[in-house]
Formats: C-alpha cells, sequence, structure tokens
C-alpha cells in the first residue's frame, strides 16, 4: 500500500505541475483542460497532503484520475502520461484486491492516521444519523445529559444528580413513539435503607408519573402527552404518538441515583453511568461533574460498546485493555472550569440558569465541581456510552 501511494504520487504531481504549474492552483486545471472545480480541488489537495498515506487518502477514485489523464493527454509528455497511467492501474489493483474496496482501504489508512479516522469516522457518523432519523422517525438538532457526582446525605455513599435536555426534538411522522427516559424498575422490589434508588428532585422514590421528571419552565408549553411503559426490569417515559409538527419540541428531565457508589472506591476504576442513544441526534453533549473534594485525583474516561443480548451482564470497559465489543468511536474528554457549573451549550441561552435552579432545588447551589465536557456530532444512536473514573493516575 506505501509502495502504491509513493509512486502514484510521484506521478500525479508531476502531471499536476506540468500542467498547473508550482504551486498548483485548481483553476489553472479548469482552465487548461476542462476539469470541473470539485475534482481540480481535489486533485491539487491530495498532492498537497503532508504525508503519502494522506494523499492516497484523498486522491480521487481511478476513474476521476483517468478523466485527467485523458484531456491531459495533449498537454504533457506522452513517457509521462504512460507513467501516470500505469500508477493509476497499480492504485485500481490495490483497490480490487481489498474487500470493500475503497472503504475499506479507508479503514486501513485510519488504523494508522488519526486525522484520517477522524475525517472518516464523521462521514460514516452524518451517514447514520440521516439513515436512523428516517428509520426512527424523529430526531434531535442537541441532546444534552450534565451529571453531578456528589456526596450522599448517608456518610460513606455518593449520589447521582442528571438533568437531560432534548433540544428541537422533531417528529418525522405522526404514529411515533418517541422515548424519553428509562429508569430500573425497582419500585417493584422491597427497598433497604442503603440500597441506590431512582428518585424525582424532591426525593420521592415511589412516582412514577412523568411530570414529575420534567421541568416545565425549561421545556415546551404546553408539555406533550407522555405514557409510563413497564419493561420487566425497566420503566421508560413514552411520548405518545401525535400528529407531526412543524414546531420542534424543548424538554427537559431532572432526576437523581441516591446512594449509589461508594465514597472510597473498592477498585481503580470506577464506571459512574452508562447510557444508550436512543434519539438520533445532530449534536450530543454529555458534562460530568464531579464534587471538588470527592475522589481526588481521578480522571474521566469514555469508552463505548455494543450492547449484548438481552440479560447479558453490563460490559466493564477498562482502559488500556480490549474487548470484543468495544466499539472505537472518538470522543475526548475536555476539562471544564473549577467551581461552580456555568456550562454554555450553542443555541440554549438558558443552560446555565436551568443547572443552577436545579442545584438550588437539593441543596447543592453552594458546591464546587470539578467538570469535563463529551462533545460529538453525529452520534451513533443504540451503543452503549461508559463514563468512569480512574484512580491510580
Amino acid at each position: 500500500m506505501a509502495a502504491v501511494a509513493v509512486e502514484l504520487r510521484q506521478q500525479l504531481t508531476a502531471v499536476i505541475e506540468a500542467l498547473a504549474g508550482q504551486p498548483p492552483r485548481p483553476v489553472r486545471l479548469m482552465r487548461r483542460i476542462g476539469l470541473d472545480k470539485s475534482l481540480a480541488s481535489r486533485l491539487v489537495r491530495a498532492i498537497q497532503a503532508e504525508t503519502d498515506l494522506q494523499f492516497l487518502h484523498a486522491a480521487p477514485s481511478p476513474t476521476g484520475l483517468r478523466i485527467m489523464l485523458d484531456r491531459a493527454a495533449a498537454e504533457i509528455a506522452p513517457e509521462l502520461a504512460r507513467a501516470a497511467a500505469r500508477a493509476v492501474e497499480r492504485f485500481e489493483s490495490l483497490l480490487d484486491a481489498l474487500p470493500g474496496g475503497r472503504q475499506a482501504l479507508d479503514a486501513r489508512l485510519g488504523a494508522s492516521s488519526a486525522q484520517i479516522r477522524r475525517k472518516r469516522e464523521h462521514v460514516a457518523r452524518q451517514a447514520s444519523f440521516k439513515a436512523v432519523s428516517f428509520l426512527f422517525g424523529h430526531y434531535c438538532d442537541t441532546l444534552s445529559t450534565t451529571l453531578f457526582v456528589v456526596p450522599s446525605a448517608m456518610p460513606g455513599k455518593v449520589d447521582l444528580l442528571e438533568v437531560h435536555r432534548r433540544i428541537g426534538l422533531q417528529r418525522l411522522v405522526p404514529d411515533a413513539a418517541v422515548p424519553l427516559m428509562s429508569l430500573q424498575a425497582v419500585l417493584n422490589a422491597p427497598r433497604q435503607a442503603d440500597q441506590p434508588v431512582v428518585t424525582d428532585l424532591a426525593g420521592d422514590a415511589d412516582t412514577r408519573r412523568p411530570e414529575d421528571f420534567l421541568l416545565a419552565a425549561a421545556s415546551s408549553a404546553p408539555l406533550p402527552a407522555m405514557q409510563v411503559v413497564d419493561e420487566g426490569s425497566m420503566v421508560s417515559f413514552v411520548l405518545q404518538p401525535s400528529p407531526a409538527a412543524t414546531d420542534a419540541l424543548r424538554l427537559t428531565t431532572a432526576m437523581r441515583v441516591l446512594r449509589v457508589y461508594q465514597v472510597e472506591p473498592a477498585q481503580v476504576f470506577q464506571v459512574v453511568r452508562r447510557y444508550m442513544l436512543h434519539t438520533p441526534c445532530a449534536t450530543l453533549v454529555r458534562d460530568v461533574y464531579l464534587a471538588s473534594k470527592l475522589w481526588p485525583g481521578a480522571q474521566l474516561h469514555v469508552d463505548f460498546y455494543l450492547p449484548g443480548p438481552t440479560g447479558t451482564p453490563d460490559v466493564l470497559l477498562e482502559p488500556g485493555r480490549p474487548h470484543h465489543r468495544r466499539v472505537h468511536l472518538s470522543c475526548q474528554a475536555e476539562l471544564l472550569p473549577v467551581g461552580a457549573p456555568t456550562s454554555e451549550l450553542d443555541g440554549v441561552p438558558d443552560q446555565a440558569q436551568v443547572l443552577h435552579e436545579v442545584l438550588s432545588r437539593v441543596g447543592l447551589q453552594d458546591q464546587s465541581f470539578r467538570g469535563w465536557r463529551c462533545a460529538m456530532t453525529y452520534p451513533v444512536p443504540l451503543v452503549e456510552m461508559q463514563l468512569g473514573f480512574r484512580f491510580d493516575g
């Protein structure tokens, strides 16, 4: 593959410089041999790539290269034209030898170049967003989650506080029932005082009313009709089917999970939350805030994995350890300022105000935090996202 890249780059560079000078300009190719703007620009970008592998990724298809050579035949030396044609044939043979052709080549190039992988991954995620939005019948412009990890009122325990926002939620078909939130159905089992429990912001562990988890002031008015769906070990809040509307919805929900972890972790790695994305969205933002004096030195790690069959135990993806269900998606955890949460969200001017009001309702308005932001464009739905802290530095 490397030899093909070197040869093809050398020959194409010679051809394009003969046609478009040094440095080459797309407009010169357009004027001299009549190439369209897209192909001319791609050819020039390719030969200007930093590495041979980046060149191979950027190079047009063999068909596009032959179009250029055919139109250049009368403008370049015959020996140069023949040498370039042979290089294009070897490039085509390389693609033919790979199952999956150009897509397989880009995947291999991405394994050795983070820049190539990020670019191809973005294209793949964007295509996935368009496809699943059509298949699911709904999508969201922005979906955000803010997770607060704080000491519990019960000594030695840790609580979670979550705020979920769906901005620009749009139905594409009228019969689409849209899942908003799923909770473990611990309400069906006897509870012990030291066991984890899901509650609304007021601390009510027995409520099943969706409106108790919705923040009306931070949502569209009137609130859409919802229903509670029992699904064995889970309880889901679902928007009922309704006619497709031109106005997109804005929905904000919040909940608490009390006594869920230990203040003194037993392991060097602690998973704090797993999310499965049910709503296709253009932008996903997950902010994680850790109370300043809790778990000093902890570092956030983000991983993704494929869900298993029903009843399969949760997967633990430890940093640096391979796993057969790991999905290699790019998502960096960006540090946020220390102190009170002031996270801004593009297109959502009331984000900081909503977070402050939620913290005030549970008595955490004066708490200082360390924070991380995990942001993605076109995240892949139905893939588990694992957020965990490592404590050994």
